[in-house]
């Protein structure tokens, strides 16, 4: 190798790295910036549903109808349902084949078609000054009423028992008592069953 060679080799070399170094950061070209990647694309093997017809289209329920769309009943329930009224308070409502000395004999929700009475036994307390009235109805399962019979609570009582019966629960199916004030308003319900005759 001769002084020349070994003289300008270094410095080609010392000139190439200081040139290739001379920018901070290299430019980028415009093919790289051609070639970034865009968002991808994601596909499916599986065939595209086919639309329903729109005579067929069945529109979706609001949120109003779901929420209030009325609860099923998985199990009758022949718990009472009551109300307050004007310092009246309905303790205790239930049905029976009997009462005997102011209380309810054998209280019971099924009653056979032969049955001779179902009675309609009622506890209220009044706190008001003066009397109320409450007016029994008996509800077949055809919605017939019977009854409309009246019961007198008297004024500033704390515990008053009472009952009305009725001889026509005779068609087997649910029935229902309703204890209604004299404008109308529901304060009591008990649903009983009458079984078909055997």
């Amino acid at each position: 190798m001769n002084i020349k060679s070994r003289v300008i080799t270094p410095i080609m070399l010392v000139l190439l790295v200081a040139t290739g170094c001379s920018e901070a950061t290299p430019s980028e070209s415009d093919a790289v910036e051609r070639a970034t990647a865009t968002e991808p694309i994601l596909t499916s093997t599986a065939p595209p549903a086919a639309p329903k017809p729109a005579k067929e289209r069945k529109p979706e329920p609001s949120v109003l109808d779901v929420v209030e769309a009325p609860l099923v009943e998985e199990e009758r329930s022949f718990e009472p349902v009551l109300q307050n009224m004007d310092g009246l308070t309905i303790r205790r409502l239930l049905t029976a084949p009997e009462v005997e000395h102011r209380e309810p004999v054998a209280p019971s929700s099924v009653f056979a078609g032969h049955d001779e009475r179902v009675y309609a036994f009622v506890e209220v307390s009044n706190e008001a000054e003066e009397a109320k009235t409450l007016l029994v109805h008996f509800i077949g399962p055809d919605g017939h009423v019977s009854g409309g019979i009246e019961l007198d609570i008297p004024g500033a009582v704390p515990r008053w028992r009472t009952w009305a019966h009725t001889k026509y629960a005779k068609k087997p199916g649910l029935w229902r008592v309703e204890i209604r004030s004299t404008d109308g308003r529901l304060l009591g319900a008990v649903p009983f069953e009458v079984e078909p005759a055997r």
